[in-house]
């Protein structure tokens, strides 16, 4: 009689089948930008109050339209930049 079943002793990375090379690219990408929008949302509503902006009070640091818009180019810039390290860092083959 045989026994199919696999040993209590077995660890999930044996027994979990490899992904293809789309397939784990498409994930760390997906992953990647996961983490990216989450830092992102963290420090945008660290900064930002949603409910004082729809009172109309703005931070002080809002001195004009042009300083906003610049300081958000390099805030998403940052983001994009800590999207492509993560993406970078889990796409490395195991040592």
């Amino acid at each position: 009689m045989t026994n199919d079943t696999k040993s209590p002793n077995t660890t999930a990375t044996e027994a979990a089948p490899d992904l293809g090379a789309r397939a784990r690219a498409l994930a760390v990408i997906g992953w990647s930008a996961f983490l990216a929008a989450a830092l992102a949302t963290m420090l945008c509503f660290a900064c930002i109050d949603p409910l004082a902006l729809s009172a109309g009070e703005t931070p002080p640091w809002w001195n004009t339209r042009l300083h906003v818009y610049a300081v958000g180019f390099f805030f998403f810039w940052l983001v994009g930049l800590v999207a492509a390290a993560l993406c970078w860092q889990l796409s490395r083959p195991p040592r």
